[in-house]
């Protein structure tokens, strides 16, 4: 068989060819490494690093979704550049080799962070570790550029697995496609995301390398059954000779889509994919909080205890004390270090102050312990119970006597006032993380609270479940001539989206007014539920939708304009949430009473606009598809 007659693939089950199944695979398990790694992401970020409870950057929240949102921003950029090389030079075989290999060797350097940093107990910054940080960024780096060539090369092989003329059963293969991608990300933060979080995250990063090259050995090992598929185009002039009269007939048109001159149904058709690529930016920005924002609430906001009676014996007390001695060990350490600048401006000038107790005296008192004991989730009680400590509050209030303050300097001076707001903002977190924990373990009532990163497997767990449904449902409906055009899919999915968000609001409210600060587990998934039914009508199919409306020398190219609206999407979800987590005045309707409904208001209201404005156009942008649903 020729390497361009890839529509007539053999080895068809059900109808689809062979090489579906070989995709799908590899995509899977891409898709296990890349959800795996971005379950950690955030949370290794935020994560303190301290003697007792492991690994973390100690970043602010802030500045790790700022980074979550350049990363997964950039992940999506850069397909433009390799879809382009693909097409020219390296074709979409070789480019989804390279760009896998990247990706395993980026998620290796990641891991690698924990082998060459400082220690544990010191924070990742330039001026503490730049080592450890220049790792980490060049393993970022390389899957950012491994994703340029994987992603959008191996969906155009999906969409050059079948004949022009099958519309429909393209839009199938997606699907199940789609079905791949979402079996790799549910099982990733159950795996990558459960291991990271318990036994360190450099192992989770590890697992995800290792999925990564599972997906290459795939490739390679069945790679049979694409029939050639992607070759570079210097190697796509093949003899006709042996061809049938079918099989010629099938090659000249191809070449003929591959050399013709564009025509005006050629540009009308971009500007349609170009249109519905700026209105999927609203989907993107709100669906991708996932990652960020909705994590960061699984984790400090969400009770997540369950009954010991759904437990697995022998997973209960490691995740439960990991748990607790992860964020009350972090919030102590930062008051601490909060104590220990106090005292060091205090006590920095000649003339000493005098004080009933000293420094470090008030601290072996108050924080008596080991740190080469193990803690248990009793003794961080202790520690962090007490939210005033004598000499630097007073009623809750930050102490400006002159008995103090008087022998220091204006800026010493100014430099407490704001180490001392600081302090006090922090005893406040400690004390409500205190109070989450002594609601969420109870000794006499033992409970399981489950990692947070399981919640990122219920998007993808959705869609394993939904999208049969839904292809049954399209395939009902085309059957009698309704199906919904692909502009009123896509309305209707960015809809279905910021209804799972308007469903966030109460959820932040009763966050905010639990005597714990904890919301019901269910509202996530209310929101997960609507995201994958907004995302089935609309994902899927647009990848369908790039395969049918670009042209053919153009296919890796368009493929790569549509993952623009993700990366403009991803950017707008980080650097928003970012702001937000700021305080950087996202107070429209609910204040600093409802926490962050006003927040979950934005990802609401955004997308809803943009769908109603999408509805409006559907006629219009199905007359410029010219026949192409």
């Amino acid at each position: 068989m020729s390497a361009t007659n890839g529509n007539a693939a053999t080895g068809k089950r059900s109808g689809h060819p062979a090489g579906i199944w070989v995709l799908c695979t590899t995509e899977m398990w891409e898709r296990f490494a890349y959800y795996g790694m971005r379950a950690l992401l955030v949370l290794y970020l935020a994560g303190l690093s301290t003697k007792i409870t492991g690994t973390g950057f100690g970043w602010s929240k802030a500045d790790a979704l700022d980074l979550y949102a350049w990363y997964t921003s950039l992940v999506y950029l850069l397909p433009l550049l390799g879809g382009w090389i693909a097409d020219r030079y390296l074709g979409q075989f070789r480019s989804v080799l390279l760009g896998g290999a990247l990706m395993a060797l980026g998620q290796f350097c990641l891991s690698a962070t924990e082998f060459v940093r400082v220690g544990i107990g010191t924070n990742i910054t330039w001026a503490t570790d730049p080592t450890a940080l220049m790792t980490f960024y060049v393993g970022l780096g390389l899957m950012i550029i491994g994703n340029s060539f994987f992603k959008p090369c191996i969906s155009v092989m999906v969409g050059q697995l079948y004949k022009p003329e099958e519309s429909q059963k393209r839009d199938v293969g997606f699907s199940y496609f789609y079905m791949g991608i979402n079996i790799g990300a549910f099982f990733s933060p159950l795996v990558a995301g459960t291991i990271g979080e318990i036994y360190g995250f450099h192992l989770g990063f590890m697992i995800s390398g290792f999925g990564m090259l599972f997906g290459l050995c795939t490739f390679l090992l069945f790679r049979r059954h694409l029939n050639g598929l992607g070759l570079p185009p210097k190697r796509r002039k093949v003899s006709t000779a042996e061809m049938t009269e079918n099989e010629k007939a099938a090659h000249e048109k191809q070449h003929y889509e591959q050399t013709r001159p564009l025509i005006r149904q050629d540009y009308d058709r971009m500007f349609v994919i170009i249109v519905l690529t700026l209105f999927v930016v609203a989907f993107w920005m709100a669906f991708e909080q996932a990652g960020g924002s909705l994590t960061m609430f699984a984790k400090h906001n969400t009770n997540r205890a369950m009954p010991q009676a759904v437990v697995i014996p022998g997973v209960k007390s490691i995740l439960i004390e990991n748990e607790f001695r992860d964020d009350l060990e972090a919030e102590v350490l930062a008051v601490e270090r909060l104590e220990g600048n106090i005292a060091n401006i205090l006590e920095s000038n000649e003339k000493k102050v005098s004080q009933p107790e000293s420094f470090n005296e008030r601290v072996t008192r108050l924080f008596s312990f080991k740190a080469e004991k193990k803690a248990t989730v009793e003794d961080l009680f202790e520690r962090a119970s007490d939210e005033k400590r004598s000499g630097y509050l007073i009623d809750g209030e930050p102490a400006h006597n002159t008995t103090q303050t008087e022998h220091l300097t204006e800026k010493q001076q100014k430099e407490l006032g704001v180490l001392l707001e600081t302090y006090q903002a922090t005893l406040k977190r400690a004390s409500e993380q205190k109070e989450k924990a002594q609601e969420m373990y109870n000794p006499k009532i033992s409970k399981f609270t489950f990692p947070s990163t399981w919640y990122q497997s219920a998007n993808p767990l959705f869609v394993v479940v939904f999208a049969p449904l839904f292809i049954l449902v399209w395939g009902f409906l085309a059957k009698r001539g309704i199906e919904p055009s692909t502009p009123l899919k896509f309305a209707i999915g960015v809809l279905m989206l910021s209804i799972g968000f308007f469903l966030m609001i109460p959820a932040a409210i009763q966050e905010q007014h639990s005597p714990v600060h904890l919301s019901a587990p269910h509202w996530l998934l209310w929101c997960y539920i609507f995201s994958t039914w907004g995302e089935l009508c609309l994902s899927p199919v647009g990848l369908s939708m790039v395969s049918k409306l670009a042209p053919a020398r153009y296919a890796s190219l368009f493929m790569g304009v549509w993952f623009l609206s993700s990366f403009i999407g991803n950017f707008l979800a980080g650097k928003l949430a970012a702001i937000f987590e700021r305080g950087g005045g996202l107070h429209i309707l609910f204040g600093e009473p409802g926490g962050m409904a006003d927040f979950f208001l934005i990802m609401a209201v955004v997308p809803a606009i943009i769908g109603f404005v999408a509805l409006l156009m559907v006629p219009m942008l199905k007359k410029k598809m010219h026949g192409i649903n």
